[in-house]
């Protein structure tokens, strides 16, 4: 796909990108770098390479005094934060931006929402998730940014992704540190835990199409003061992403159903977070108003493809197949105190 659809009033168009080597932002970069009509600057520490147009200003987002600092020499036209997920770090920002650009995007998350009360989500249903903290605290940032758009018109436009993977990760249930943790215990004939009865449904969207719609809310006005989910509309469940990665792996599946709350007991991760307060609910994601506000809102790579993506990129990149021993140690346990317990209570009600 050419990501070329954005909205420009002005040439070039200065976009600042804080962030920009993520798993969501860095196909946003490459694709900005290679636009001629945008100049492109990308904030970050430094410990990652950029796309040979993209002009780095080597910064901790963090460290507010000398943004300040460093940013007095620059103007910009657009700013998109990917980092940003503290109430005070908001503030900051808008103190930073106020009346310097002409729009700031960002990203916050479904996480975001209390998903107890609906299964069809529209942008304007309840947020404040009761088990994730992170959610919360990405609530409190839109407040923050959409008081200041109330109050003297700061040019926000808050963008709601599901999960959102790429070439070096993918969706998974349990997973530790890394997701070939998992693919690892497939290899090796090793069964792995997925949450709850496998069946709940699941949005998850590959990186290059997340890039594609995105850079379309890019200086586009009818987007200011809006929130927006940006996320492929189809819907799979959890066995079928399992099912999808032991074929392509050539496995007999080997899936081991534990129930949400019992996994959220565990000490060693943080499962009340990114099971409880996210992956065990069934929720469609209602995207008819970014399909609305975009010139040509697209999704190609399905959840099939984009396992196959990345286990060929696993295969390119060897190094990168780390093993998260403890995970690993965890998933054998936890297995075997669950068959213990159901062989337990096998006749007794």
């Amino acid at each position: 796909m050419e990501m070329n659809k954005m909205i420009l009033t002005k040439k070039p168009l200065k976009v600042l990108l804080i962030g920009g080597t993520g798993t969501i932002s860095l196909p946003i970069c490459e694709a900005l770098s290679q636009n001629q009509d945008i100049e492109l600057y990308v904030m970050n520490r430094g410990h990652k390479s950029l796309p040979e147009h993209a002009h780095q200003i080597i910064c901790d987002f963090h460290d507010t005094a000398k943004m300040e600092e460093i940013l007095k020499d620059y103007s910009f036209d657009i700013v998109c934060n990917f980092i940003i997920y503290k109430p005070e770090e908001a503030i900051k920002q808008i103190q930073l931006f106020k009346g310097k650009i002409q729009q700031y995007i960002f990203i916050s998350t479904v996480v975001t929402y209390n998903h107890e009360t609906a299964v069809m989500i529209h942008e304007s249903h309840e947020q404040n998730n009761i088990y994730s903290e992170y959610g919360r605290e990405k609530t409190k940032c839109e407040q923050i940014f959409m008081k200041a758009y109330e109050e003297f018109g700061f040019p926000i436009t808050i963008v709601r992704p599901s999960q959102t993977y790429g070439y070096d990760r993918i969706p998974l249930s349990a997973k530790g540190k890394s997701c070939w943790s998992v693919v690892d215990r497939i290899l090796n004939d090793k069964p792995v835990i997925v949450h709850g009865d496998g069946k709940s449904t699941w949005h998850c969207t590959h990186n290059q199409d997340f890039a594609y719609n995105f850079i379309q809310l890019i200086n586009n006005e009818k987007t200011i003061g809006q929130a927006y989910h940006n996320i492929n509309p189809v819907v799979v469940n959890w066995d079928m992403i399992y099912r999808d990665l032991y074929a392509l792996l050539n496995k007999e599946p080997k899936i081991i159903h534990i129930a949400s709350d019992t996994l959220a007991l565990s000490q060693t991760y943080d499962i009340e977070s990114s099971i409880l307060g996210d992956k065990q609910y069934s929720c469609l994601f209602d995207m008819s108003k970014i399909q609305r506000d975009i010139p040509d809102f697209q999704n190609h790579i399905m959840i099939q493809e984009g396992l196959k993506m990345y286990l060929d990129y696993m295969e390119q990149y060897p190094e990168k197949k780390v093993k998260d021993e403890t995970f690993d140690q965890w998933c054998d346990q936890v297995i075997d105190s669950y068959q213990k317990f159901i062989q337990e209570i096998k006749g007794h009600f």
